[in-house]
């Protein structure tokens, strides 16, 4: 069996919850991929894409939940803050 990981806010406890659930809840529904990222020796998973990816699922969280805004302290990588 393949699982998927996922991540997702829950504002009943007010956490970032993340696990892996089975593929095939997936089958038929919507979902929007809006990120993908190139795999491979020339394309390696490093730190640079971990903040990135990271940075993108929290601003991601907040366009759904505007009450995560307030706690946001995600930078460009420059040090800049970034918001939405």
């Amino acid at each position: 069996m393949t699982e998927y990981f996922v991540s997702y806010y829950d504002p009943e406890s007010g956490t970032i919850k993340t696990g892996f659930v089975d593929s095939r809840l997936f089958k038929n529904a919507r979902i929007n991929m809006t990120m993908s990222h190139e795999v491979g020796k020339d394309h390696p998973i490093d730190d640079e894409f971990a903040r990135r990816l990271g940075g993108a699922a929290l601003l991601w969280f907040a366009t759904q939940y505007p009450e995560l805004r307030d706690f946001l302290e995600v930078t460009d990588g420059k040090g800049n803050k970034v918001s939405i």
